[in-house]
């Protein structure tokens, strides 16, 4: 890789009113220590001020659940309450003293819960799913013995949507409170938006299952929801076409519908951003195996596929387009050479090395001493309500380590 300007190093507004430093964006990443009943601590805040100090261009907070009814983890964070904006303004100010950009990622699982998990089997809530059908992925830690998921999930009423959707812009106006400077909208991972998405969990009848027009009804009434407290421009939305989480592959004809409709009615929409993840296509560098009628075609590639649909815009709209999943600091720069895309979500590099941007630039000036593989520890990654500081706050240092390809082949 050349010395010269780097693409990633390049600022980029993202609203009139938005700078971004860089095209560097540290995506979501969920860590399990928020064991003060699930509000953020000053470690958290000053784990994200170290990457914010690092200069990274955009943070997207580790997913935030929007109220009890959908709560997937023991010390993963919530926002539905007045209380809980005063521990979030002291992250993003910690962020903006450095001066950082961080978005709130919106949370709400679906039928990928339990209803043994503490909050929810405290305030006595059912698991809520477009329809009564069970998850097969995931699983949570805390329950040995007991299945991952529900088997018998609550299908949502029309009541139970219009309830969400308030939850969803509550979330929103308290992380405005809070400092946000705009949101993200979790749409993957089996989680609930996703399940609206997909035919598999979605069997409803009325108008928010069926045809493709129906099942993309929940997120972008949602979406549009949202643009009652943020703008347009400070939204964005997180998709996996090629998702495999569990049983969420569909087939590529289903896929390619889906993904076409929700692309397209947020460029028309003038959304902020679309983060465009490639998970269920490649896994640390090899194909992922699907189920029989899943498969993707040979080479198939989900920007190649959807990237069109926002880089070649309609005449108007601003909305960026993110890549993120499995994307190393090379790849990364050629797709923002090209004009594919306008940044880059990079996310186990940022777990435990609070100079992640640093380590790009000793990759930059690095190259001609081969190829480089980042090397992550494992202890460092989420334990439910670990304490210690190890790769939370301190330094971890960037460990190089000569391989096949250069930058970081690892990435979520």
């Amino acid at each position: 890789m050349s010395t010269q300007a780097h693409h990633l190093l390049q600022p980029l507004l993202l609203t009139p009113s938005l700078h971004l430093r860089n095209r560097i964006v540290m995506s979501s990443l969920t860590r399990n220590r928020c064991i003060d009943a699930n509000k953020p601590t000053p470690k958290t805040a000053t784990h994200y001020a170290t990457r914010a100090k690092d200069g990274v261009g955009l943070i997207i907070s580790e997913g935030i659940f929007i109220y009890l009814n959908g709560c997937d983890y023991e010390h993963t964070p919530v926002l539905y309450k007045e209380e809980h904006v005063a521990p979030w303004k002291m992250v993003t100010d910690a962020v903006h003293k450095e001066g950082g950009v961080i978005f709130a990622q919106l949370w709400h699982p679906g039928r990928s819960q339990n209803e043994n998990m503490p909050m929810l089997r405290d305030a006595n809530y059912p698991v809520l799913a477009p329809s009564a059908i069970p998850s097969e992925s995931g699983s949570y830690h805390l329950l040995d013995g007991k299945p991952p998921h529900t088997r018998s999930p609550t299908a949502m009423t029309k009541t139970h949507i219009q309830e969400i959707l308030k939850q969803y812009t509550t979330s929103a106006s308290l992380a405005k409170a809070a400092g946000f400077d705009g949101i993200e909208v979790l749409a993957q991972g089996d989680f609930l938006v996703h399940n609206f998405l997909l035919s598999r969990s979605n069997n409803r009848s009325d108008e928010f299952g069926g045809s493709t027009k129906n099942r993309t009804r929940f997120p972008l009434t949602l979406l549009e929801a949202l643009t009652s407290v943020f703008p347009a421009s400070r939204i964005g939305i997180k998709i996996s076409p090629s998702d495999n989480m569990g049983d969420t592959a569909s087939p590529v004809s289903e896929t390619t519908a889906t993904y076409t409709r929700l692309i397209e009615e947020c460029v028309a929409m003038n959304f902020g951003y679309i983060c465009l993840s490639r998970r269920g296509v490649m896994e640390d560098g090899k194909s992922v195996e699907r189920p029989e009628g899943m498969e993707l075609d040979e080479g198939y590639d989900v920007l190649e596929t959807f990237g069109g649909l926002v880089r070649g815009k309609k005449s108007g709209s601003e909305t960026k387009l993110m890549v993120n999943y499995e994307c190393g600091v090379e790849e990364a720069e050629g797709l923002l050479g090209e004009g594919k895309v306008d940044f880059v979500g990079f996310g186990r590099p940022f777990i435990c090395n609070p100079v992640c941007v640093l380590s790009f630039f000793f990759i930059f000036f690095s190259s001609s001493l081969g190829g480089f593989v980042y090397v992550w520890e494992r202890d460092c990654v989420f334990v439910s309500g670990r304490e210690k500081d190890k790769g939370e706050c301190g330094l971890i240092f960037f460990s190089p380590v000569r391989g096949e390809g250069t930058g970081f082949r690892i990435a979520c």
